[in-house]
């Protein structure tokens, strides 16, 4: 199974320091050029002054570095707009000026204390000072919105003034009566805030160029124009087309509240999708998609969505018909994709009602159009694997009335956002087509509990589905481009009536790498009732304790199929915490007999589990076989071929114990007064007032009180075959059956654990039959 991936959000940016002083140096040359604007030369003195002192700061350097910026990029932006114009600053912007002077001095005062203190006051302070940045960065966002509200202000002004000459004037009056639409031209990159400039013949003479900072802006006549729309950053969207305006349609539509007629509610609750809602505009259907929710978010939401339908065209993404214009109070946008149902229903009705092999049809229909999809969204976008993948993970489907899949769009994503996989974009489009299938498209058996509604019958499908999807399809780290054997076999199915048969699908993944490499699993059965090549059924209502054998096709000369065998196992003691299982080393002994070494500390109980295998070496061999004989044994024993069941894999599983029981010897500790007295064994003696003779420092079993007792060395000899017994012993060797075996110590006590086995078997399907 692929790891999974963990998605992360970029937090921050580290400030580099050779970076940060090339900031400053160009943020100081800039207000340099300020200087020339008079009434700003105070405000740019300490500006100076606080980039001067934020070099010695140490902590919080960031914070303050963020409050320079923003003041400069403020002084900035009034020396652009006014350059050239200096002498006919109006009163408002003087005033502000002013006022944005104190604050630039308290903040300079604050960021010097902050410099002089020491460590001490800092840590204690630290709250304080955190609340500090963040109430000066809301006074310098005041302060722009001053400058701002100014600049409306007189807007207002010399609007009403043109306004009262149009009354006494009539060639003003016509200029008024038909202006043309105003122009706006983005000139700031701060995304809080959108610097637009407003040409209109009917104000050019009165106040020439004025330049605000409004959300929303006011055209002549008081009319409310639209909002300035939102530079957004989204983790798909290149950067150019996130700074494009809506000016430009594309040749979409803008519809207006009045021509949407809703019919009926929404039905659709999941992804993208949910909320539209089918709906007829000029007397035909459609399917509009509305965005509520906070204004802001949902008309980022509204805008970003737009602004990927209008430059992606494909036939498995949205079809966009037009979209609200920004004016209404919830944005929406109209799609053609009107009857359209879950994919997860489509296959599940298909699965009913069809056959497996127009089930496979389906599958390889979806994965060719994610595909492309991807694929084209990719170049579109010019986006790495990585954003691709997240594009599709992220992403709804729906399928139209035609059964096209119809990829629907992924959350935005603001900012930047890394992820990490160990898989590639294949894998990824093969999984999201696999999850479409009951279950998540996972291989159920018999010990399984799926969806309740998934019969037998139909689990069967999914698990033929499953396993042949993945031999057909690329997966991993292959290219996603799909195959072109398989394109041409569905453009042949697309023009006559007759689908692809399963016997069509297996011919195609006898030659691909790894397929029919796959079998079925059976974890409980029997022990020692299976063979490798054993071929029979399950009667009805039975399971595999009750399965009758026909025949075995390896040792009746049926079949020749290569063999192998292999053997494992692990050792622990639950005395350890944690508990670690050790795997032990095997060594073969005649008559396919293995010998586990186990080594059992003193007082200590080893636990120990040993797993038998033995398999067929190429699965497919088997596939092949059954595929090609299994009429004639469905004959000899009076069955369907499709409940035929060759066995390719058996095993068995095994616990043990071995436990020394002995009692732990008592081991005095020797006390020490002194330690300078520590090696003398004369006074040592003397301070219990006994002398002990030589030689009586040892406990029994000839082991001394301060030496660990060593760890014993136990065998235990095990077999897949059902005639051996498994065993401990004393001794490495397997002595034949019936000669007297040495046994362990009588301090040991051992189990022999109950035996289970398990096995693989392979089982067609009854279409597989059809038409031979």
């Amino acid at each position: 199974m692929p790891l999974r991936f963990i998605r992360t959000k970029k937090l921050g940016i580290g400030i580099d320091p050779l970076q940060a002083a090339i900031t400053t140096t160009v943020f100081a040359r800039d207000l340099m050029a300020t200087m020339q604007f008079p009434p700003a030369t105070a405000a740019v003195s300490v500006l100076l002054l606080i980039l001067q002192t934020i070099q010695s700061i140490q902590v919080n350097r960031s914070g303050c570095d963020r409050l320079a910026r923003r003041a400069a990029q403020i002084l900035i932006d009034i020396d652009e707009q006014m350059r050239g114009r200096y002498h006919e600053a109006p009163e408002t912007l003087l005033r502000n000026l002013d006022r944005f002077e104190s604050t630039l001095t308290s903040i300079h005062q604050f960021m010097r204390e902050l410099a002089d203190s020491k460590w001490s006051d800092r840590f204690l302070r630290k709250s304080s000072i955190d609340d500090a940045l963040v109430e000066y960065m809301r006074m310098l966002d005041e302060a722009a919105q001053s400058f701002q509200l100014a600049t409306l202000i007189n807007i207002h002004l010399a609007v009403s003034s043109l306004t009262g000459n149009a009354s006494s004037n009539a060639t003003a009056e016509r200029v008024i009566d038909a202006p043309p639409p105003p122009a706006y031209d983005e000139v700031l990159n701060e995304p809080d805030s959108v610097a637009v400039e407003i040409r209109s013949p009917g104000i050019v003479d009165a106040a020439e160029c004025l330049v605000a900072e409004s959300d929303p802006p006011v055209a002549a006549g008081g009319e409310s124009l639209s909002p300035p729309e939102k530079r957004i950053t989204d983790h798909y969207l290149p950067a150019e087309l996130s700074s494009l305006t809506l000016e430009d349609d594309h040749g979409f539509r803008r519809f207006h509240q009045s021509e949407v007629i809703l019919r009926g509610r929404s039905r659709l609750q999941d992804g993208w999708w949910a909320g539209a809602t089918e709906v007829q505009v000029q007397g035909q259907r459609a399917l509009i998609k509305k965005y509520d929710g906070d204004k802001d978010h949902a008309y980022s939401k509204w805008l970003r969505d737009v602004k990927v339908l209008q430059n992606l065209y494909h036939p498995n993404l949205p079809q966009m018909l037009g979209f609200s214009d920004e004016r209404a109070p919830t944005p929406f946008i109209m799609l053609a994709n009107v009857q359209t149902q879950s994919p997860q229903a489509l296959v599940r009705e298909v699965l009913r009602s069809s056959s497996l092999g127009t089930s496979m049809e389906l599958l390889l229909r979806f994965y060719r159009d994610l595909a492309d999809t991807a694929l084209y969204v990719q170049r579109q976008f010019n986006l790495d694997e990585n954003k691709v993948q997240d594009f599709i993970e992220a992403s709804s489907f729906r399928v139209d009335s035609l059964k096209t899949l119809v990829v629907g769009l992924p959350p935005p994503r603001d900012g930047e956002w890394y992820t990490g996989r160990n898989y590639g974009l294949a894998h990824t489009l093969l999984d999201a087509c696999l999850r479409m299938l009951p279950n998540n498209g996972r291989v159920y058996y018999s010990y399984d509990r799926g969806e309740e509604f998934v019969t037998e019958d139909i689990q069967k499908k999914i698990n033929h589905l499953v396993t042949l999807a993945r031999a057909l399809l690329p997966s991993g780290r292959q290219s996603p481009v799909f195959p072109t054997q398989l394109e041409a076999l569905i453009e042949e199915t697309e023009s006559d009536t007759p689908s692809l048969t399963l016997r069509q699908i297996r011919n195609l993944t006898w030659n691909a790498e790894g397929a029919h490499g796959h079998t079925w699993y059976e974890r409980n059965v029997p022990a020692d009732k299976f063979c490798v090549g054993d071929i029979g059924y399950i009667p009805v209502g039975g399971d595999f304790g009750s399965f009758v054998l026909l025949s075995n096709v390896i040792k009746d000369g049926k079949a020749v199929f290569s063999l192998s065998q292999r053997s494992h196992g692990e050792n622990w003691c639950w005395e350890h915490v944690p508990i670690q299982r050790q795997p032990l080393q095997a060594y073969e002994l005649p008559e396919d007999v293995a010998g586990w070494p186990v080594a059992v500390p003193p007082y200590s109980q080893i636990d120990v589990v040993v797993v038998h295998e033995a398999y067929l070496s190429c699965v497919k061999d088997a596939w092949q076989y059954l595929l090609k004989n299994g009429k004639g044994h469905a004959v000899d024993g009076s069955i369907r071929p499709e409940d035929l069941i060759l066995v390719t894999h058996v095993g068995t599983h095994q616990d043990f114990y071995v436990r020394d029981f002995r009692p732990k010897s008592f081991m005095p500790q020797t006390c020490t007064a002194n330690p300078r007295f520590a090696a003398n064994q004369f006074h040592h003696q003397q301070r219990h007032g006994f002398h002990q003779p030589t030689g009586l420092g040892f406990q029994n079993h000839g082991v001394p009180f301060n030496q660990p007792a060593l760890p014993a060395i136990v065998y235990l000899l095990t077999s897949l075959d059902a005639n051996h017994e498994p065993h401990w012993s004393s001794s490495p060797v397997c002595l034949p059956k019936g000669v007297s075996r040495q046994p362990l110590a009588r301090h040991f006590t051992t189990k022999i654990g109950w035996k289970t086995g398990f096995l693989n078997y392979v089982q067609l399907h009854a279409e597989d039959f059809d038409g031979t």
